[in-house]
């Protein structure tokens, strides 16, 4: 371990945030082993024998006004499921949306118990967690990053130009919540007729299209940029299995599928929205990226 990874593992607390629901009762066991599987990819995870996850906060979506909401029973099994682990906490969020709310919910419960950095990421990428991925985005947190994040397979060429997505990011929370925390005019709009669409295209559906929502990350980037200036470190996978996304089974949960490539198909196109919306483009996030990255 080289001197500034080791000097960040002693002052700093990493933790990790998890989202989770399911719209169907029967799915709950098939969440609760996808969480578990990335948990316990999670907590083993060191360097030199100091480990680099301190705390797991799981966060069960429940706000009855979206349509895409739990179900209302995870919240108490995935609760149940978990009370024996050390460090690992369950928490049901009733208010707000699951792209922007949740995660300041989770970013300042975290911050409140000592995390300094917390990591989000989605279960479906379970592969990308390893030592040799971890070491990457530490030392790039100890080189003064102010947000890392990995460029998994489906978004490389995103990632890589500096748009770091919360599917797998380590962030600086007081930094990141000195610049406003995810802005809210990236959250999920309750009802579809509150909402504008964005059209996109997928190469199986043809023409897709999904509210203008999520994609959270590229504000917060941009406005760390306007602070920081070089502050964002992009990290290519590494390590074995570690090219692996999982995406929603088209059959058995066909509305999640409809949604992941819709969301896909439409990315791009968010993202350049929502940096206008704040008077910036594309080059301005590349420009944020910091020298010697992606690495």
């Amino acid at each position: 371990m080289n001197k500034k990874i080791k000097n960040f593992l002693a002052e700093k607390k990493v933790g990790l945030i998890l989202r989770s629901f399911t719209t169907k009762e029967e799915d709950i066991p098939n969440r609760i082993s996808m969480m578990k599987e990335t948990i316990e990819k999670a907590l083993p995870v060191e360097i030199d024998g100091t480990p680099v996850i301190s705390r797991i906060d799981i966060l069960v979506f429940s706000n009855s006004q979206h349509k895409l909401s739990d179900c209302g029973k995870t919240y108490g099994a995935m609760n149940e499921s978990f009370l024996s682990y050390d460090n690992v906490f369950v928490t049901e969020i009733k208010q707000g949306d699951v792209f922007c709310s949740i995660l300041n919910n989770g970013i300042m419960i975290q911050s409140m118990n000592n995390i300094t950095h917390s990591m989000i990421a989605s279960s479906e990428v379970n592969s990308y967690i390893n030592q040799e991925i971890m070491i990457d985005m530490i030392e790039a947190l100890s080189d003064g990053a102010k947000v890392t994040g990995v460029a998994i397979n489906e978004l490389t060429d995103s990632v890589r130009a500096g748009r770091i997505a919360n599917t797998m990011a380590i962030w600086d929370n007081i930094a990141l919540m000195t610049v406003g925390g995810f802005d809210l005019r990236a959250a999920k709009p309750v009802h579809d007729k509150d909402a504008f669409f964005m059209k996109g295209f997928n190469s199986e559906k043809g023409t897709v299209y999904y509210h203008l929502a999520g994609v959270e990350e590229v504000i917060p980037i941009a406005r760390l940029i306007d602070i920081h200036g070089k502050c964002v470190a992009p990290i290519l996978p590494k390590g074995d299995g570690a090219q692996i996304y999982v995406e929603p089974n088209p059959v058995k949960d066909q509305d999640l599928y409809e949604r992941h490539i819709s969301k896909m198909g439409t990315k791009f196109e968010r993202q350049c929205v929502f940096l206008a919306h704040i008077y910036k483009d594309m080059s301005y996030i590349k420009g944020g990226v910091m020298d010697n990255y992606p690495k």
